[in-house]
């Protein structure tokens, strides 16, 4: 299961850059429009005290729980089979403890592979490579400045924001 099946957001990819004045961040949100190939619904401006900015920074809130679902069943699933592969070397190989009671070590095995594959789940669920946008556009925010936030369905969507928003801000960060 790849990073793309685990994650229910149409949107993955987040960018984000730091304004001082309202004109900047208006003219690089137009940018990101004309040249990026980003839709309005892509593109939020966060205001100084703007009581939405997280929704703005994370709009897809329903689909992080489709996420979490989705991620924790198959990294069980993998983490398991794992566990269930490990044990059948362990069992193969005649080590004592594993020929004795081969039913416990494949049983202790898959679980602690599902346990750890659900462990790696969460990882992808908090979405830990958002974390310094989120940081970066709470100062910003909270200290009079204006935040353009761009969300991308790939890579290449990601790439070309990060592009055209360093031309107009020194303060651009994203997701992985």
């Amino acid at each position: 299961m790849g990073h793309a099946e685990m994650i229910s957001e149409r949107f993955p990819h987040v960018v984000d850059a730091v304004f001082h004045d309202e004109q900047g961040a208006r003219d690089a949100a137009i940018a990101l429009a004309a040249k990026g190939g980003l839709s309005n619904e892509q593109i939020d401006v966060v205001e100084p005290n703007d009581p939405e900015w997280a929704a703005k920074l994370e709009p897809e809130s329903s689909d992080i729980f489709r996420t979490l679902l989705r991620s924790h069943a198959g990294l069980a699933v993998i983490g398991a089979v794992v566990g269930l592969i490990l044990a059948g070397i362990l069992v193969g190989a005649g080590f004592d403890f594993a020929q004795t009671r081969p039913g416990w070590v494949y049983g202790i095995l898959a679980v602690i592979g599902g346990l750890i594959g659900m462990i790696g789940a969460g990882v992808v669920t908090v979405r830990l490579d958002h974390e310094r946008s989120v940081v970066e556009t709470r100062h910003a925010t909270t200290h009079g400045e204006w935040t353009v936030v761009a969300h991308a369905h790939d890579e290449d969507e990601k790439h070309r924001a990060e592009e055209l928003l360093r031309e107009r801000s020194n303060r651009v960060s994203g997701s992985l």
